[in-house]
C-alpha cells in the first residue's frame, strides 16, 4: 500500500515535498537535533539479465547521518540525511558470466523525510515512523557508477524507543527501507559486455541504529 502510494506521487513531487516540508515548519518550534550511527543489511532484488535469472547475495554495511526533528503536536517531522556503505551489492553476477567482475563497493547518500508518532512516557517512550527516502549514488566504482540511477526513491518504516537522559535522549531504532523505483538503469555494461535488464531492480535494506538527540 505504501509503495503504491509513493509510486503514484512520483519522485519529483516527493523531492519537492522534502524541501517544502522543511520550509513550512515554523522557526519558533523547539527542534531536536540528532546524530545517528548503525549497521545495515541489504540485498538487490533478483533480476533477469539477457533472459538469464540473476540472484544477488546479501551484504552488510554501516551508515551514519544527522537529522533535525520538528514537533507537530503528538508527532514529529524528522528531516535528515545519511551516508550508507552498502557493501558489494553486485556479488552474484559472476555465476552467469565468469568474465564479469562483481566485487563493486556501493555507497549512497540517502535523504529522508519521516513522520514519527510516539506514545508519551516520563522516561522511555515507544514510537513508530514512516516516510519517503531519496537515494543518490556516492563514490562508487567507476565501472558500475554509470549504470546506477542518478536518483531513486524508497519508503522507510520502523519503530524504536526514545529514552530521556536529562539534556539528551537516546533513540535505538530498527527500520526497513524498501526500494520503489529502479536502482540500476535498463542496461548494465560491465567489461564492455552489455546486458539488458529485464526486471526493475530494487534495493531493500534493514537498518539497526542508535541516535543521540539534543
Amino acid at each position: 500500500m505504501i509503495a503504491l502510494l509513493f509510486s503514484r506521487i512520483g519522485v519529483h513531487r516527493l523531492c519537492a515535498a522534502f524541501f517544502i516540508g522543511f520550509l513550512l515548519v515554523p522557526a519558533a518550534t523547539a527542534q531536536t537535533f540528532g546524530v545517528t550511527i548503525g549497521s545495515n543489511f541489504q540485498r538487490l532484488s533478483d533480476i533477469t539479465l539477457n533472459e538469464l535469472e540473476t540472484r544477488f547475495e546479501s551484504q552488510t554495511g554501516w551508515h551514519a547521518g544527522a537529522w533535525i526533528e520538528f514537533p507537530l503536536g503528538p508527532a514529529g517531522l524528522r528531516i535528515g540525511g545519511r551516508y550508507m556503505d552498502a557493501g558489494k551489492l553486485f556479488s552474484g553476477l559472476r555465476e552467469n558470466n565468469s568474465s564479469v567482475r562483481d566485487n563493486f563497493d556501493v555507497s549512497l547518500i540517502e535523504l529522508h523525510l519521516l513522520l514519527r508518532l510516539g506514545l508519551p512516557s516520563p522516561v522511555v517512550s515507544p514510537h513508530v515512523f514512516a516516510g519517503p527516502v531519496f537515494r543518490i549514488p556516492s563514490g562508487n566504482d567507476k565501472e558500475i557508477s554509470d549504470d546506477l540511477k542518478i536518483l531513486s526513491y524508497a519508503g522507510e518504516i520502523g519503530g524504536g524507543l526514545k529514552i530521556d537522559l536529562g539534556p539528551i535522549s537516546l533513540l535505538p531504532e530498527i527500520a526497513y527501507v524498501f526500494g520503489i523505483t529502479r536502482f540500476i538503469e535498463n542496461e548494465l555494461i560491465l567489461n564492455l559486455i552489455s546486458s539488458q535488464v529485464g526486471d526493475p531492480q530494487r534495493l531493500n535494506t534493514v537498518m539497526i541504529r542508535v541516535s543521540i538527540g539534543l
